[in-house]
């Protein structure tokens, strides 16, 4: 029970924290891109930003929960293949590390908006260009990190490269969707709207080739303990969660955001907003929780509880309105 209790409250942090960080790589891509249609979102992601100090405290139940969530906490280095690199003191040190360095690019990106509000306009927008550059390039080791080590680390005897990845197009469809739910309660021009729908749409495509490049590799190879990890997520209630995921995360989105006249609509992009937010929330805790916590009407109930924990403090941290 402890344990189970565990991974469902990391299921929920990993959730929200991706959607955050990925508004945050957002940021980023708008500031390197000089993208001017982010401009009436860059507020509200601004306010989304603001939830990371909050989040970085509350992984400090992820570790406080190592000896009961990891199995191969305390194992010793010769426990698996990888028993140098998971292992409790490497652990911690890259969390804090990690944290270091999301905080760091998050008041980075925070100081040079204050430059720009200043007035030195050309200074600002030079150095906007550096902090996205590097800021992109770190964001995206760390989470890849991050996701080996918090999530794919539950069954310490199964890899996968793109892992990581999967993991951040999750997070980069939920940011958009956060930002376009925002956005729809102020007055958005429907360009804007357009082009994050635009976004949104290639950022589905990417999430689902990333999962099906994953799947097909794994199938081709057919070695048991990689076809193992799909073996308990496409059977019983957990393959009800995969087809949800791959008809209502994929299908319907991909077939609704062809078309623009719905992609400029403020209703559309709100109600498809809070659909993709919790489907990715559904989607991570597919990844998470099948190994590891059984499948029954008590899991969701604690799924609920733990993302209201995860996301109460998040969502105080930005819910005035933005300046």
């Amino acid at each position: 029970m402890i344990r189970q209790t565990a991974a469902v409250f990391l299921a929920a942090y990993a959730a929200v924290l991706s959607v955050v960080l990925g508004t945050l790589a957002m940021s980023l891509i708008a500031h390197l891109t000089t993208a001017t249609w982010f401009r009436s979102f860059r507020p509200h992601a601004r306010r989304v930003l603001r939830s990371l100090p909050v989040l970085a405290a509350l992984g400090v139940i992820v570790l406080v929960a190592m000896p009961v969530l990891f199995p191969w906490f305390g194992a010793g280095s010769s426990a698996t293949d990888v028993g140098h690199y998971l292992n409790a003191p490497f652990f911690v040190v890259r969390f804090i590390i990690y944290w270091i360095a999301w905080l760091g690019i998050a008041r980075a990106l925070a100081a040079t908006d204050r430059l720009a509000e200043s007035g030195d306009v050309e200074r600002a927008a030079a150095r906007y260009r550096n902090v996205a550059a590097a800021g992109l390039i770190v964001l995206g080791i760390t989470m890849t990190f991050a996701a080996f080590d918090w999530m794919m680390s539950l069954t310490p005897a199964w890899v996968s490269t793109i892992y990581g990845v999967y993991w951040f197009a999750g997070g980069m469809v939920g940011a958009l969707a956060l930002l376009g739910l925002l956005a729809s309660r102020a007055e958005t021009p429907a360009d804007d709207l357009d082009s994050l729908g635009k976004l949104l749409l290639t950022f589905i495509l990417f999430w689902v080739y990333c999962g099906f490049a994953q799947y097909i590799v794994i199938w081709s190879g057919g070695l048991p303990r990689e076809v193992d990890w799909y073996v308990v997520r496409t059977r019983g209630g957990w393959a009800g969660v995969a087809t949800l995921l791959l008809f209502a995360g994929f299908a319907f989105p991909f077939l609704l955001l062809l078309m623009r006249a719905l992609r400029r609509s403020p209703a559309i992009i709100a109600g498809l907003g809070v659909l993709l937010l919790a489907l990715h929330y559904l989607d991570t805790l597919w990844i998470v929780l099948p190994g590891v916590v059984a499948f029954t009407w008590w899991t969701f109930v604690l799924c609920a509880l733990a993302l209201g924990i995860a996301g109460a403090g998040t969502w105080v941290s930005f819910s005035t309105r933005p300046s």
